[in-house]
């Protein structure tokens, strides 16, 4: 079923999420839960969500991976690379992070490049995986949920700029800078 997704300022997105045990249906409708309701967020896209942004604190998330989204369950980043982004990619490549429970909001994080994570599948099969670029953010993004941080806590540490989103007369989008 749809669930709504938190937004900020909701106390519950700055909670650690608790392992989860057994993949039972309770889980499993949370994952089912998920995946609905990522694929049918449309204002951003949903390119990930956590099972604490529908109210569930279980570690498990899922990401869009190519065309389909990935079941992630007790996710471990085994490895970080020393390389982060604005080493590696040209300034236009350089990817804005939003995020469902941060309506509008908008911003460069200056992440690893790449990470090896390990996790279960919803089938309970262990996996371990190397992520680069674009997936390595997404997947950096959402298990921050899991450890109760917003991309916009790295932002300020950062000392990045913030932006919203907005329409301009025409309904154009842009981004303005936004202080906070």
């Amino acid at each position: 079923m749809i669930q709504k997704i938190i937004t900020v300022p909701h106390k519950l997105l700055r909670q650690k999420s608790e392992p989860v045990g057994k993949i039972d249906k309770k889980i499993k409708k949370i994952i089912d839960d998920l995946l609905i309701t990522v694929k049918e967020a449309s204002d951003p896209e949903g390119l990930g969500l956590s099972a604490i942004q529908i109210g569930q604190p279980v570690r498990i998330f899922v990401a869009k991976i190519g065309r389909n989204f990935e079941v992630f369950i007790n996710p471990e980043i085994k490895f970080y690379s020393k390389k982060k982004l604005k080493g590696i990619l040209p300034k236009e490549k350089l990817l804005f992070e939003g995020c469902l429970s941060v309506p509008r909001i908008y911003g460069f994080v200056n992440r690893p490049f790449e990470i090896q994570i390990s996790w279960q599948d919803e089938k309970g099969q262990k996996k371990t995986k190397r992520f680069k670029d674009k997936l390595s953010v997404c997947i950096q993004h959402e298990f921050d949920h899991l450890e109760g941080l917003l991309f916009t806590d790295r932002l300020l540490k950062e000392k990045g700029r913030i932006y919203e989103l907005k329409k301009d007369e025409k309904g154009e989008d842009y981004f303005e800078e936004v202080s906070i």
